[in-house]
């Protein structure tokens, strides 16, 4: 039997857990509502909050009734839960502590948030390339979207007719956008105007790719176009380049901007399988891949917003290995966000299976790929473009008025 001090002791600290696991159990279901139901992990929470507050209350129980039968009944009851619960919060320290392993600093804010769950926000796409989840006619549903709207509409829009009869998935495929007067015409009747960056365009190739972006891509689309247009873009917003890639593409690269080496405004290194020492020629810095970690010495003095364009992933996974490459390319990613420069990878993404695609996805923040002569990047969980440009006109509009900038390589 309790004494009246320890009881009056007891009833207050009871008197405290009831009131701190309803305040628990309050907040936890809120913050579940604040971030739209991302994850049950946060009433997770709320239901351990419940957890705990019978840890306190049923021993009470257990004293003041003296009958085996329940006292046996809660025991076995606070040992089931507390098992459940227990193996829960470890299962939720494994996520936590692979998370930080092979996560990016950057992105682990949203996967706290969102409650150990990665959700995207939804892409609702249209015929035109707008995008009919900034429509305030959509946000109220007052219209379903361009392609729930015309897909079985009498009288459908010409741009999405247009867009269907011809295969593609937008007009941001049709090579002739520009000069198309149906679409100039058409669009000027979207409700989307309104708003504003309701257009499929971007602020500058800089703004679009940071801070790192995986760009996937299949043997027959044109990367090497793709990676050309991205540093003659670059080039022109004043933006130091370093572009990495093998043999024979450095070759190739070195065809097409050896302009911009001479203007020192781009810098090539070249992951070589012969070399043994790091060398430089012709303004070609070899890099052998025994010493691939003095990588980072090359480019330690790097300026910020600097842009890294590093093509030969898939190289590397197949002649060093997936675990090497994994370690190398989060290392990368992890020194060049701190470092505040832009990270460009290129995947051959049928070369490997899903599982290798998904790891290497999950270091860096942006998707991309190529779409016959555009590419297409899903930044926050939108779609925007980069359509290419003849890349000598590009460069001759730019050469004569943007100021020479110069990369250093420590």
């Amino acid at each position: 039997m309790l004494t009246p001090d320890i009881t009056l002791i007891y009833i207050v600290f009871i008197s405290i857990s009831l009131s701190a696991g309803i305040a628990s159990v309050y907040f936890w279901v809120r913050v579940y509502y604040e971030t739209k139901k991302g994850s049950t992990a946060w009433l997770l929470l709320a239901l351990t909050a419940v957890f705990l507050i019978t840890t306190s209350i049923f021993p009470s129980v257990a004293v003041s009734v003296p009958d085996p039968t329940v006292s046996e009944t809660i025991l076995i009851y606070l040992g089931f839960w507390s098992a459940v619960y227990t193996s829960i919060f470890a299962a939720a320290g494994f996520m936590m502590f692979t998370a930080f392993r092979t996560i990016p600093r950057e992105k682990l804010g949203d996967f706290l948030l969102e409650g150990m769950t990665f959700q995207k926000n939804p892409i609702m796409k249209s015929a035109c390339a707008k995008k009919c989840s900034l429509c305030g006619k959509y946000e109220n549903a007052d219209c379903p979207g361009c392609i729930a709207k015309n897909k079985h509409a009498d009288n459908k829009c010409p741009i999405y007719g247009c867009v269907v009869e011809k295969g593609m998935t937008s007009c941001m495929d049709c090579d002739i956008m520009n000069i198309c007067n149906m679409y100039e015409e058409e669009i000027g009747k979207c409700p989307v105007n309104e708003r504003s960056g309701a257009v499929a365009e971007f602020g500058s190739t800089a703004n679009l790719f940071e801070r790192s972006t995986l760009l996937e891509y299949a043997p027959h689309m044109r990367y090497e176009d793709a990676v050309i247009e991205i540093c003659l873009r670059l080039y022109g917003e004043m933006v130091n380049t370093v572009l990495v890639s093998t043999q024979p593409r450095t070759s190739l690269y070195r065809e097409k901007l050896g302009d911009l080496i001479d203007v020192g405004a781009i810098k090539f290194i070249e992951i070589s399988s012969s070399g043994k020492t790091v060398s430089e020629n012709d303004g070609i810095i070899k890099l052998p891949v025994t010493e691939l970690d003095k990588f980072f010495d090359l480019t330690s003095k790097l300026p910020k917003d600097c842009a890294i364009i590093f093509e030969p992933l898939t190289h590397l996974i197949v002649s060093e290995g997936e675990t090497k490459t994994y370690e190398f390319v989060s290392k990368m990613a992890e020194r060049f966000n701190a470092s505040e420069l832009i990270l460009i990878g290129l995947l051959n993404k049928p070369a490997h299976d899903e599982r290798v695609v998904s790891r290497f996805e999950g270091l860096f923040l942006n998707l991309a790929d190529i779409i016959q002569t555009r590419i297409r990047i899903l930044k926050g969980g939108r779609e925007e473009y980069v359509r290419f440009y003849m890349g000598e006109k590009f460069y001759m509009d730019h050469s004569e008025t943007e100021e020479k900038i110069v990369v250093k390589l420590g």
